[in-house]
């Protein structure tokens, strides 16, 4: 394992992720399924997972995303740097309808990203602002405000590449 490891955590149940495949990996990437058995456990367990990560960079995915090459590629420069950062994903584009705008300008003024959207962080910022907070409907809202006392975002990486429209934890 390399020192600039990147781990991807995809978000979800078991029964949710059960069918997921993991992703071809390169020797820098570690993928970790979530695997939540229920609502309330979500908190503890993301805690759990960040704690046991190899990664100086960790990503939280929803279910059937994944990074492009050039994130990857990204992410990667930023855990050899080793700054404390954290950031999102772009909107996905494809549609150029005025929903999907919207979204996309909601994004940046309230500096929050949906689940869709996905969230990375160095993983010594995550411990420095006491972990996750709360998960609720709005999933990186709490963590969103945590880090944004700290440091101001990066700006976001392309968007994900999403394989299913059922985007949902459980």
């Amino acid at each position: 394992m390399s020192q600039e490891l990147i781990t991807y955590i995809i978000l979800g149940s078991h029964n949710r992720l059960k069918n997921l495949k993991t992703p071809a990996l390169d020797k820098s990437e570690e993928y970790i399924f979530a695997n939540f058995k229920n609502k309330n456990e979500i908190v503890s367990k993301i805690d759990y997972l960040v704690t046991n990560a190899n990664g100086r960079i960790i990503v939280l995915l929803p279910p059937s995303c994944i990074p492009d090459q050039r994130s990857k590629k990204a992410l990667k420069k930023i855990s050899m740097i080793d700054i404390s950062t954290w950031g999102w994903f772009d909107v996905r584009s494809k549609e150029n309808d005025i929903l999907s705008q919207f979204k996309k300008i909601s994004t940046k003024i309230r500096s929050i990203p949906r689940l869709d959207q996905g969230i990375f962080f160095n993983k010594r910022l995550y411990f420095s602002i006491g972990g996750i907070g709360n998960f609720g409907s709005k999933p990186f809202k709490e963590i969103s405000k945590r880090l944004y006392s700290r440091i101001d975002p990066q700006n976001p990486l392309p968007s994900l590449i999403i394989r299913t429209k059922n985007l949902n934890l459980f």
